[in-house]
């Protein structure tokens, strides 16, 4: 996938071969929202894959000499080098970090950025994305680095404040340094078998949510779009705001293992970061996930660790299907908002119908199960179920307008056909839903 570049440019990433069509049991299992570890790595194959597409346009936009200034370009090839580097060394851990979800907010802003001094400006963060690869998968290398507004932040690391504009890091074995030019070291990073962590004044690392490899992100300045998250435009959260997330996260994983370790072990393994949020005055809890960054659920603070686990369930919903409509498009709609649902007030366009109604769909398969936990108390048992049948309600307004949609594609029809048959199935007494859930483990019964 190499573009047309001229001599002595640097060549993208090895990129991994394109997907096969997706086989009908992959697609079914996908569509009743479920999914096992075969799966799991086809979606983050593809993740991976487009990550470095959209590398790849990014370079061949820079071949256009007024893309950006001489010394942008140079710096970017620099940078690119690196990551190849990076890629040839460990390109598993290269790939882990490269995908990180923070990464494509700003590739999603350097793409769309106005060609000159803006385009510039966004493509000076590739030199710390590039050292992060760089520095996950052991390589040595040498580089310095800008530190806009006083920071420096590597993507799935941490971030170092300083005084000056820029940073020189070294890394050697084991052992990374940051140092500001001609000062003493200001940060020592320590790097063992894909992992990363720093001490020094001035270093912030991103803490690792307990039972999993994701990270609390409240540093990464490409955490949230620029103009804030939802109708409300909610803003990130403060490092260190809400020291309640640990917890919580904690909590609602024991849940969702304790409910359904298929579900929790789709949540880990997709899951990269937990961007908290602030919440409007008196507004309701809101969660979100975009699809520039999969694997990033942003979200405000839950009240309790049921809710929690709702918004990883729900947003890990949104994640697989932005991932899959990249691998085998299941619609060809507009953005126009035309359609009403029954968990918003506002009409929404196709594609937003197919992610809400997808997402239901999990949450009344989550409290399916829930609910039919043998040791579980009577009052537990009847909440699980009302939570359960008022999701399939929604679920069941809702398909009807994905199955008569002229919109989708083939693969779309079979998708939405595949939910309708779920969604009858979980309707059945429990005892029935368990015996075709059996059944219908390899993906051959809907």
């Amino acid at each position: 996938m190499s573009p047309r570049r001229p001599a002595g440019r640097p060549a993208p990433p090895a990129a991994r071969p394109e997907p096969a069509p997706l086989p009908a049991p992959v697609l079914a299992r996908l569509a009743r929202t479920r999914s096992v570890p075969g799966d799991l790595a086809l979606l983050l194959s593809a993740l991976h894959g487009r990550r470095l597409v959209l590398l790849k346009s990014l370079l061949t936009r820079l071949e256009e000499p007024a893309a950006a200034p001489g010394g942008a370009r140079a710096r970017f090839e620099e940078h690119w080098l690196l990551l190849e580097r990076a890629e040839v060394r460990r390109p598993h851990l290269a790939g882990w970090a490269l995908d990180y979800p923070p990464v494509g907010i700003w590739l999603a802003h350097a793409l769309t950025a106005p060609d000159g001094a803006e385009l510039a400006r966004a493509l000076e963060h590739f030199g710390a994305v590039s050292a992060a690869v760089a520095l996950t998968s052991g390589t040595d290398f040498t580089l310095d680095l800008p530190a806009p507004d006083g920071t420096l932040a590597l993507p799935g690391i941490g971030t170092l404040t300083t005084r000056s504009p820029r940073l020189r890091l070294t890394a050697r074995g084991p052992l990374a340094r940051l140092r500001e030019p001609g000062g003493p070291t200001r940060a020592v990073l320590l790097r063992s078998g894909g992992r990363v962590t720093g001490a020094g004044p001035g270093w912030h690392g991103l803490m690792r949510l307990p039972g999993s490899t994701a990270r609390l992100d409240d540093l990464d300045p490409y955490r949230t779009p620029p103009a804030g998250v939802g109708r409300a435009a909610l803003p990130p959260a403060d490092h260190g705001a809400h020291r309640d997330w640990p917890r919580l996260w904690r909590s609602a994983l024991a849940l969702l293992r304790d409910a359904d370790p298929v579900r929790a072990a789709e949540v880990t393994a997709l899951l990269r970061c937990l961007v908290p949020l602030v919440p409007r005055d008196g507004g309701a809890g809101a969660s979100a996930t975009f699809r520039a960054a999969p694997g990033a659920v942003l979200a405000t603070p839950p009240g309790t660790a049921a809710a929690l686990a709702e918004v990883l369930v729900h947003e890990t919903q949104h994640s697989k299907l932005a991932v899959l409509h990249d691998l085998a498009p299941l619609h060809r709609a507009s953005a126009a908002p035309r359609h009403r649902v029954p968990w918003r007030p506002d009409p929404r366009p196709l594609g937003g119908v197919l992610q809400g109604t997808y997402a239901h769909l999990a949450l009344a398969d989550f409290w399916s199960r829930a609910a039919r936990r043998p040791h579980l108390a009577p009052r537990a048992r009847h909440g699980a179920r009302a939570r359960r049948d008022s999701y399939l309600r929604q679920v069941a307004q809702a398909l009807p307008v994905l199955l008569e949609s002229a919109e989708l594609t083939a693969v779309g029809r079979q998708f939405a056909a595949a939910m309708e048959r779920h969604r009858a199935c979980l309707e059945q007494p429990d005892e029935r839903v368990t015996r075709i859930d059996t059944l219908s483990r390899d993906g051959d019964v809907g």
